[in-house]
């Protein structure tokens, strides 16, 4: 089953930023919606579990925390999609595959020893490396902005993104006696998730509030919902270290949107990308064995 939740998070997370490119608020303007989209998949689905969280402050507090942090690699992963191409900000985005094995490994002892290094050390050159070669990929007119402000935000979102399930997966180390579900988590996360929305939402008031934004907001906050209900139940049965790397080949579904879909890229530059992307999806599966 570990795996099976593996591959719906993989189709899920693979797509949740793709309604991003459909609205007309763009970057930070598109965060208020997807704030309101998970506000509301709160209150509806998840009430239960939330009132269920809310008897254990602490670990509510921890949960929060942690929405909050993926909510700032979300704003930083919006502002990258304003300057490149949704095949490059993919890959850079998984830096957070690199931190979350480094975590997994280091921090909660999920792997050890001198096979397991090397592993994570042969997985971190291919998953930069990767980087690099759809990084030298060339957009198309009009499709790319600022290359290296897309490059420094898509590795911001992937930091915030490496870290950002910390405060969730120390919960049953300090708080061995309190057992939560995966939902009752989801529904602390989702709230913490509306953080850097509602920030800018009173800071930055550049939002144009239409039905269709709307809708694309709560299409964006059900995708991620869906795919991180499926994370979290897949790194209970496999593990931080080896659940996220599964999940994170979905670069080559952002690969896919961006080129057949969205066409950001010219046909003469898909064997940097698709290379890159491979090169990429080999690190994380080497990551895997660690």
């Amino acid at each position: 089953m570990g795996y099976l939740y593996t591959l719906g998070a993989f189709l899920l997370i693979g797509s949740y930023l793709v309604p991003v490119r459909f609205a007309s608020s763009k970057g930070l303007a598109f965060l208020p919606f997807m704030a309101v989209g998970l506000l509301g998949l709160d209150f509806i689905f998840m009430n239960g579990p939330l009132k269920e969280l809310t008897a254990h402050p602490f670990c509510f507090g921890m949960a929060v925390l942690s929405g909050a942090l993926w909510s700032m690699g979300q704003a930083m992963a919006n502002l990258a999609l304003e300057e490149i191409s949704l095949a490059k900000a993919s890959v850079l985005f998984n830096l957070n595959t690199f931190l979350n094995m480094a975590v997994g490994i280091f921090v909660f002892k999920e792997a050890s020893g001198t096979s397991s290094m090397m592993f994570l050390t042969g997985g971190g050159i291919l998953l930069f490396g990767g980087a690099w070669l759809v990084s030298k990929a060339q957009a198309g007119p009009s499709r790319e902005e600022n290359l290296e402000k897309g490059i420094l935000y898509s590795l911001l979102a992937g930091v915030f993104w490496g870290v950002y399930f910390i405060p969730v997966k120390v919960l049953p180390v300090w708080n061995p006696q309190i057992h939560l579900s995966s939902l009752d988590l989801l529904s602390g996360l989702a709230l913490g998730g509306t953080f850097s929305g509602a920030v800018t939402a009173i800071f930055y008031q550049r939002s144009q509030w239409t039905l269709k934004n709307l809708g694309l907001g709560f299409a964006t906050a059900g995708l991620w919902t869906a795919g991180t209900a499926c994370f979290l139940l897949s790194i209970n049965l496999l593990g931080l270290s080896r659940a996220v790397p599964i999940i994170n080949t979905n670069s080559l579904m952002y690969a896919a949107w961006s080129f057949f879909v969205f066409k950001e890229i010219p046909f003469s530059q898909f064997p940097k990308v698709l290379g890159g992307t491979l090169l990429a999806i080999a690190g994380i599966i080497l990551l895997s064995f660690s």
